[in-house]
């Protein structure tokens, strides 16, 4: 493959070879008349310039080609062309050529002639080479045509990034840093090497500054790596797939397989970077519930800060959690064979609540929400993460180098593909089956790059505005709104919603607990950004640390047991803030407050839920004993919903919490009935201009 990539650079080098205007013949006897289908007659040619131009002799996959002749054609000139690739057009009463490049070769003896009677003028024969990427084909999220990408189904064509006039015109993403922070970084990956950003951190390293190769550790595959790819491949190089901002700058941060004290947590939030990818999390409640409020700190002068007082921006995965099991208890406890599992809820990843951060669920190729993405509140949009690559398409990017190593190497049984047994990855440097919110994360990333390329003076507040008003409602066929449970009536309450759809707020944003804000487009938001000009006031919190009284509300009111009614209680905010955020902190008893649930009311009726009834926390901990353990009670959760962004905060914010376990089973389930608790203190926090 590298060979070929050579070979097309050398015949990138091919000069055109243009006939220009032949003199006419000196007698009239000698004249031929011109006819299109003759090549010996069309090189013959009189003293007339009917058309003038250099044509490009290069031309980049994807990206519009164009030829416009020098001046306009006169009146009644035809302009025909020979041997053209099948891409291209040719309007015959302007001479201009237009056509987006497929595939990657070279195009031999192309002719241009335009003639009126007897007169002509020729430009050519020329030579006309594309670059491409041979993988190209099967990335799906650049464009969906509704290929398989080596799995065994196909997904929906159209559903992609769309993203197709950003890259006709070449936004690229150029220049724009990232800050990869994951398990490492191949640096000398081909498809890198190229759009480095010289700041990267080895958290494993004796240097007191972290500065050093961020090198992975693992041989089954580096994270970090393939994500860099999705953002940053370098297109157009006869190579594998490319990014989707292949003009943008990586570095690599070797966070998660570090001992992540609290210093390279704060370091690894901060530097010379416009863009940070997390594409981790917590997977399970209570390790992650402790909300970090110096780290959120820490972002909030990144977010308003950083970048010479534009802002940094945090692109997060929501999590790859939205369906929970544990086998021994469920055959353990309850009615074996049920297959029951639970909904692991976003908001209980304490990073996914804080105020920057742009959280991202995942779509798959159908254009439904992926199987595992977590669902939540907290979702500012979703991008594409596919599914796991075997039956449904994943996604293609790149590996580490080599068959002795990555997640595509000797002896994975998956397809030739992974093996190195395709041509197209004979030396096992790229993967077909990433996926995750880790995938969805960086695309946003990705598009993000795209936006400050044609606009860099974006701040970060405009970019999640853009991203909102921009995305695309995913209309997901398989929303139900009913638990992930294999047997959903299991924990059926009754009056009760499960989960809501696309709701519209007060201010005329609509918002979805699957989806976020919808579907990034990268097209819609390049185009605004281009565009946009900031109107922001300061960003104002009304109680960022929680402690102010005046939003703080103290009921000690018990929780209906199996209840839809639940149990309420309001705070009143005399504020007329425009929302940008919104959190709230509760302290719950309650014996299982995996039974529970937590929605939000606002002052315009938009109702938003926070978490859902019959959540993972009905998963018991780990132990040694024979016996389950359950967690107990909440403590200081911090949740957050983007569901309100845009309305205005005065008024009376209700909350609402419902005790859930609605099914009595006369199995040993039944020990977890008849639990009750009370909702003893919550406050509401509301950022916003």
């Amino acid at each position: 493959m590298r060979q070929l990539k050579n070979q097309l650079y050398l015949l990138g080098t091919l000069s055109l070879v243009l006939s220009g205007c032949i003199e006419a013949p000196k007698s009239s006897s000698e004249a031929k008349t011109f006819t299109e289908d003759n090549p010996e007659v069309n090189r013959v040619n009189s003293d007339v310039k009917l058309i003038t131009g250099t044509p490009e002799s290069l031309a980049y996959e994807g990206i519009t080609y164009e030829f416009v002749p020098d001046s306009p054609i006169p009146a009644g000139v035809r302009v025909v062309a020979q041997n053209l690739p099948s891409w291209a057009t040719i309007d015959e009463s302007t001479g201009v050529i237009t056509g987006n490049p497929t595939g990657f070769g070279i195009t031999n003896n192309i002719l241009i002639t335009a003639y009126r009677d007897t007169q002509y003028t020729q430009i050519g024969p020329f030579s006309l080479q594309v670059f491409g990427d041979p993988l190209f084909a099967h990335q799906w999220h650049l464009k969906n045509t509704g290929q398989n990408a080596f799995a065994q189904a196909a997904g929906n064509s159209g559903v992609d990034l769309s993203m197709e006039q950003v890259t006709s015109s070449r936004v690229l993403g150029s220049g724009v840093s990232i800050a990869i922070s994951d398990t490492g970084l191949d640096v000398t990956h081909p498809e890198l090497v190229n759009n480095l950003f010289p700041w990267h951190r080895d958290y494993n390293s004796a240097n007191e500054d972290f500065y050093g190769n961020p090198r992975p550790i693992g041989s089954s595959g580096d994270h970090g790596t393939s994500v860099a790819g999705i953002i940053a491949a370098e297109g157009w190089n006869g190579e594998g797939g490319r990014g989707v901002a292949p003009g943008s700058l990586v570095s690599g941060l070797n966070y998660i397989n570090s001992i992540q004290s609290n210093e390279i947590k704060l370091d690894q939030a901060s530097g010379p970077y416009t863009l940070f990818n997390y594409s981790y999390g917590e997977n399970f409640y209570p390790s992650s519930s402790t909300f970090d409020s110096t780290y959120q700190d820490q972002l909030l002068e990144g977010y308003l800060n950083g970048r010479n007082f534009l802002g940094q921006s945090y692109i997060k995965s929501a999590g790859n959690s939205y369906s929970e099991c544990d086998d021994d208890y469920r055959y353990t406890y309850l009615i074996e064979g049920v297959g029951i599992c639970y909904a692991h809820n976003a908001n209980m990843d304490s990073e996914n609540n804080m105020i920057p951060t742009i959280v991202v669920g995942s779509v798959n190729a159908s254009g439904e929400k992926s199987s595992y993405s977590s669902t939540g509140s907290s979702l500012w949009v979703s991008g594409l993460g596919g599914e796991f690559g075997f039956y449904e398409p994943a996604i293609v990017t790149i590996d580490q180098q080599g068959c002795g190593k990555g997640y595509s190497r000797d002896g994975v049984n998956f397809t030739n593909f992974m093996i190195g047994e395709d041509p197209l990855n004979d030396n096992c440097d790229y993967t077909h089956m990433f996926n995750g919110t880790s995938s969805a994360a960086p695309m946003v990333t990705g598009v993000v790059a795209l936006m400050l390329d044609v606009n860099p003076t974006l701040t970060a507040r405009d970019i999640k505005y853009i991203l909102a008003v921009t995305s695309d409602k995913v209309n997901d066929p398989t929303f139900t709104g009913a638990p992930p449970h294999a047997n959903s009536d299991f924990f059926t309450l009754s009056g009760h919603t499960y989960e809501q759809g696309w709701v519209t707020n007060g201010a005329g944003y609509s918002f979805h607990n699957h989806f976020g804000f919808g579907l990034v487009n990268a097209d819609k938001a390049v185009a605004l950004a281009r565009v946009y000009n900031s109107s922001w006031g300061s960003l104002v919190h009304l109680n960022k640390d929680f402690s102010s009284t005046t939003y703080r509300a103290t009921p000690g009111s018990s929780i209906p047991d199996e209840s839809a009614t639940g149990r309420t209680s309001s705070i009143y905010v005399n504020s007329n803030l425009t929302i940008e955020a919104v959190q709230i902190k509760v302290n719950i008893t309650h014996g299982r407050p995996g039974d529970l649930g937590i929605e939000l009311t606002s002052p315009r009726g938009t109702k938003s839920i926070l978490l859902n009834i019959n959540n993972s926390l009905l998963i018991p901990l780990e132990n040694d004993d024979e016996e389950p353990e359950w967690v107990a009670d909440l403590t200081d959760l911090v949740l957050s919903s983007n569901a309100f962004y845009g309305e205005s905060a005065q008024g009376w914010w209700t909350i609402k919490v419902i005790d859930g376990l609605g099914a009595n089973t006369g199995t040993e389930f039944d020990m977890a009935t008849n639990q009750t608790g009370t909702l003893d203190q919550w406050d509401i926090n509301i950022s916003g201009h």
